[in-house]
């Protein structure tokens, strides 16, 4: 192990600094969808159901909202498109996607009181 941590750090030394611009799309989102689907959560994943990871400065349970329906995938910015998930849940979401994760959190969206 130690070996390989030398030649990680001896490529380290050797590799040129650079730097590139990228061009991205992003966005535009409403806070208040958002804030929305993190108070219909009350302070729990909507994936996993476990208790949002930690409280954070403001103290708010933390939680990151998600559109089932990307928006890059033509998803709409709606409270009916959006749920609250703890970091790895979201990020399990972004990587994977199972039928059956997006399948139960359109259940979840259902239940919103949005009347």
């Amino acid at each position: 192990m130690i070996k390989i941590q030398q030649q990680i750090s001896i490529k380290r030394k050797k590799r040129k600094r650079s730097k590139r611009t990228v061009k991205t799309v992003v966005y535009d989102r409403d806070e208040y969808i958002s804030a929305f689907v993190k108070l219909e959560a009350k302070g729990k994943c909507q994936l996993c159901e476990q208790d949002a990871p930690f409280i954070d400065k403001y103290d708010v349970p933390y939680l990151e909202s998600h559109h089932i329906i990307w928006l890059s995938e033509g998803g709409k910015d709606t409270i009916e498109n959006c749920v609250a998930l703890c970091p790895n849940c979201h990020r399990k979401m972004h990587i994977f996607a199972l039928k059956s994760d997006v399948k139960k959190l359109k259940e979840v969206i259902k239940r919103y009181d949005i009347n």
